[in-house]
């Protein structure tokens, strides 16, 4: 910071008081996703502000790559505190049939595709409502949603679906192919309510 003029180091300061006023703010959302998601669009805000302006130059690219830190360190926190419940549901643990998908019992797994459902139906209807303006910062958090639901729900599928498939109400339990997921993911963080339709509910017939 060495040359920088008594105006620069006053702005620097205010930049940084406004940042630990951010994390006070935060803490006013009772849901924790949401946190992050708060932290995640002010710290990118104030960083887009910064490189256009005369600032970008007084802070340096430095400043800029720290922030930049701070965000995916604010992505992995969401994540965590959102789908940690609905990763879950997706696991073989508790269903019992002794490392044998065969074996497992139907009651379990039913329950467990309807926890699955109700979780993530939960989320999608709280988070299409969040607004991410930032369409990169948007398409990377989809991504890493993506990345960690679709591939489990697809293996879960795989091992246990079948055996939900032929039952009476199966589309009840299994609502939603990995695509129907993969397109639902994509209404996250647009700002208005996403519509929930379950194309799969015509097994239910």
């Amino acid at each position: 910071m060495d040359g920088i003029s008594p105006v620069g180091r006053r702005l620097v300061s205010l930049i940084g008081m406004l940042e630990s006023n951010l994390e006070e703010k935060s803490k006013l959302y009772e849901d924790g996703a949401m946190q992050y998601i708060f932290l995640m669009n002010n710290i990118l805000y104030i960083v887009q502000k910064v490189k256009d302006s005369e600032l970008g130059t007084l802070l340096g690219d430095r400043w800029v790559r720290k922030r930049r830190g701070q965000v995916r360190q604010y992505a992995t926190g969401y994540l965590r505190a959102s789908w940690t419940k609905v990763l879950s549901c997706l696991k073989d643990e508790g269903l019992g049939g002794g490392g044998s998908s065969s074996n497992v019992s139907k009651v379990l797994l039913k329950d467990r595709f309807k926890n699955f459902n109700l979780a993530f139906e939960d989320i999608y209807r709280t988070q299409t409502v969040w607004k991410v303006p930032d369409l990169q910062l948007r398409e990377e958090l989809r991504l890493s949603i993506s990345d960690k639901v679709i591939p489990a729900y697809r293996s879960f599928m795989g091992r246990f679906g079948g055996q939900l498939e032929s039952s009476r109400n199966a589309g009840k339990y299994i609502k939603y192919t990995a695509e129907d997921m993969e397109k639902l993911l994509l209404d996250l963080f647009e700002g208005f309510p996403g519509q929930l339709n379950n194309p799969r509910r015509k097994l239910s017939t």
